[in-house]
């Protein structure tokens, strides 16, 4: 019987490298089988049930200074457009902040038409906002049917890996924001210039370099109401150099001429546009 060879450190060395590699190669496989799928390199491999687009809303006034949104006015309109060359079904519900998502509505747009989902749309969908300020997210959901599917992609299978947002964007959508920090919206309106001058004024608080000019001041003015010029000028006085009523009944001044002219409020508008972006969902 032969005596038994000792190994030499060496060669243990190399024979456990030989193990080392062995077991990484394993694992290597064992990985590509658990996430490869029908897609080399794919980890992902679940198939999309439908398009989700989700956009902002903002609706109503605000009064107070407590948030980012400053005082003001605001409105939103999302468009919705399709652009395939056959209908497509959509459905959307709202998801205000802080309560109850509406019920789904479901549409059915035709080829290159478009439909629009304003805030008055949005009221009647949530019973507990239908006045005030209130705000969230307008989600648009589109079902994948077959004929959308072949659009997307000849072989009928869409994956979460193998599409990207320029693929599954089956609409046009955007969003559309206002906003106006006036109380009342930009418009035209009726003005008195009223042309005047100071005879007297007993109270001592105007000005006396103001006295035997010819001054004027501009009021607005509505239609087919009566007004009084001298009135309305000692109004002005009044608000300007802080007169009692009895100081603003002795003052005396002189009206020497009314023109009626057309004027326009301050436009202190806002606007913004925003493409809202597709996202794949999966079962």
């Amino acid at each position: 019987m032969r005596p038994r060879q000792r190994m030499s450190p060496k060669n243990k060395l190399a024979l456990a490298a030989i193990v080392i590699a062995a077991a990484v190669a394993a694992i290597g496989v064992a990985v590509g089988v658990l996430y490869g799928g029908a897609k080399d390199g794919a980890i992902d491999s679940r198939e999309i049930e439908s398009i989700v687009y989700t956009a902002k809303f903002e609706c109503g006034t605000i009064t107070g200074n407590e948030g980012p949104l400053r005082p003001g006015h605001y409105d939103t309109d999302i468009g919705i457009f399709n652009k395939q060359v056959f209908p497509v079904v959509a459905n959307w519900f709202a998801a205000p902040d802080g309560g109850l998502a509406s019920n789904a509505i479901l549409r059915t747009l035709g080829p290159a038409t478009s439909m629009s989902i304003v805030c008055k749309d949005l009221r009647s969908v949530l019973a507990d906002h239908s006045d005030g300020f209130v705000q969230g997210f307008v989600i648009i959901e589109v079902p994948l049917d077959p004929m959308l599917l072949g659009s997307i992609s000849p072989g009928g299978v869409v994956t979460i890996d193998s599409t990207d947002q320029d693929e599954i964007d089956v609409l046009e959508v955007q969003a559309f924001f206002t906003a106006n920090a006036l109380e009342d919206l930009p418009r035209e309106i009726i003005v008195d210039k009223i042309t005047f001058a100071i005879v007297s004024d007993p109270s001592g608080k105007i000005p006396v370099s103001m006295f035997q000019r010819i001054l004027d001041t501009t009021v607005p003015s509505s239609i087919n109401v009566i007004s009084d010029p001298e009135a309305e000028v000692k109004k002005v006085f009044g608000l300007q150099y802080n007169m009692t009523e009895q100081e603003l009944s002795d003052l005396e001044i002189e009206i020497r001429s009314v023109d009626v002219g057309v004027s326009s409020t301050i436009d202190d508008h806002a606007i913004s546009l925003t493409r809202v972006r597709p996202q794949a969902k999966s079962s």
